[in-house]
């Protein structure tokens, strides 16, 4: 008998300590997974705004064709007179501000001075107005009798360091000294070529 309630109270005591772990348990509330983005969401991902704010950009920063066509751009020639079409290419990309790639269908007409090309980045013909004038800068002027005075000789040597040549292959050379502007020919030049600059007076 004794030993029959021993067994008895040994079950009651592992049954009250089972309730007691059971409820400490309940206590813990569950942990909430992670919220996961919904496939579905509309909300744009970091990319899609990327490519929105670069496509707005693109639209904002597209050339205003219609001042570059008014434009009369000016390109300066070598000593035989010529522009070749690679220069007038690159200096085309660097004004209008694309890549020489994106210009294509490049016509130039030396004779009438207009140019012809295909912008492929905008899908755009521009018909273009260019001069060939080579530009000497500032030429130090002389004084002569209270009045300040270009020398031809300071003209040349202006010429054959702008052109990279030597005097000897520069003939018939011209000034207008009131438009301050001028022609000579090339060794090759079958046309003169033009030429403007600025006077800096001399010091009294």
């Amino acid at each position: 008998m004794k030993k029959l309630l021993t067994m008895l109270g040994s079950i009651a005591l592992i049954a009250t300590t089972s309730a007691a772990v059971v409820a400490c348990g309940g206590k813990n509330p569950p942990q909430s997974s992670e919220k996961q983005p919904s496939e579905n969401s509309n909300t744009p991902t970091d990319e899609s705004k990327k490519d929105d704010k670069k496509g707005k950009d693109e639209k904002q920063t597209e050339p205003n064709f219609s001042d570059i066509e008014k434009e009369v751009f000016n390109f300066e020639p070598d000593e035989n007179n010529i522009i070749p079409q690679a220069k007038i290419k690159k200096e085309l990309a660097e004004k209008i501000k694309v890549s020489e790639s994106h210009l294509q269908e490049l016509k130039v007409d030396y004779e009438k001075n207009t140019i012809s090309v295909l912008v492929t980045k905008y899908n755009k013909t521009l018909n273009l107005k260019f001069t060939k004038i080579l530009d000497l800068g500032e030429i130090q002027a002389e004084n002569k009798n209270n009045t300040s005075v270009v020398s031809q000789a300071k003209v040349k040597d202006a010429l054959v360091k702008k052109l990279k040549t030597t005097p000897d292959k520069l003939q018939e050379l011209k000034v207008n000294y009131d438009k301050n502007t001028g022609t000579v020919k090339g060794p090759k030049s079958s046309n003169p070529i033009e030429f403007k600059f600025t006077v800096k007076k001399a010091e009294k």
